[in-house]
């Protein structure tokens, strides 16, 4: 299916993708204007960038932005969509982000949407905190917690899925979710300073509305959150 604004058929096999394509360029420009992640002379990091759309978004929006992600098959979805937008001050790359390929202190501004909790959160924030300058600033969002789950679970049972219900016990049994306490104090150990935790697409600049692209409790606990963060001096 063709997905409206990104010039770029995505096979039915990748669902995901497809789901994150279903919202077009400009949705995702707004999204880093609000968190405020602009700026003439900046370089920005897409950490675990999967399709590339919020390192795409960045490139209108700051001087340099580089894109990183650990599966193939998405950072070539990512590259198919850049040779379309022709966009020069974005470079895609793969890699792990518990072992960036960067400078230290590089970027202004780091984004990691959708992955912070399927790594080693120690060890990727550590590499995120190396390269980024003094002062910039973090974005992890769509963090998932253990509502996300629950209503996985509540769903595959609905649906008569035995799979989805055996992924949802399998991911709440191996901790996948994180909570907000748990995230905070990971966050802050490494020697960030927290500068807002909220539901999906609403902190930051309030002038600035957008749309969410999921719910943000089910049955009381998050569904998914997002943190912004500023690098101490």
């Amino acid at each position: 299916m063709v997905k409206i604004g990104w010039k770029i058929e995505i096979p039915v096999s990748l669902k995901h993708i497809a789901s994150v394509l279903s919202y077009p360029p400009k949705y995702y420009e707004r999204r880093i204007q609000k968190i405020g992640f602009v700026g003439k002379d900046t370089k920005v990091l897409d950490a675990a960038c999967g399709a590339g759309v919020w390192a795409i978004a960045a490139s209108y929006l700051n001087q340099e932005v580089m894109g990183i992600d650990s599966t193939e098959r998405y950072l070539a979805v990512a590259k198919d969509i850049n040779t379309k937008f022709k966009r020069k001050n974005l470079k895609l790359s793969l890699g792990k982000l518990e072992k960036l390929p960067y400078s230290n202190e590089y970027f202004d501004y780091i984004i990691c949407y959708d992955a912070w909790m399927y790594t080693n959160r120690l060890e990727s924030l550590k590499e995120m905190d190396r390269v980024l300058k003094s002062s910039g600033k973090i974005y992890l969002g769509s963090i998932a917690g253990l509502g996300w789950y629950l209503a996985m679970l509540v769903q595959g049972f609905k649906k008569g899925d035995r799979n989805l219900i055996l992924m949802a016990l399998k991911s709440i049994k191996n901790r996948v979710y994180m909570t907000e306490n748990e995230s905070r104090k990971i966050v802050e150990k490494q020697g960030f300073k927290i500068l807002a935790i909220g539901s999906d697409g609403q902190i930051g600049q309030k002038n600035i509305e957008v749309e969410p692209q999921f719910k943000n409790k089910f049955l009381c606990f998050w569904n998914v959150f997002e943190i912004l963060a500023e690098k101490r001096k």
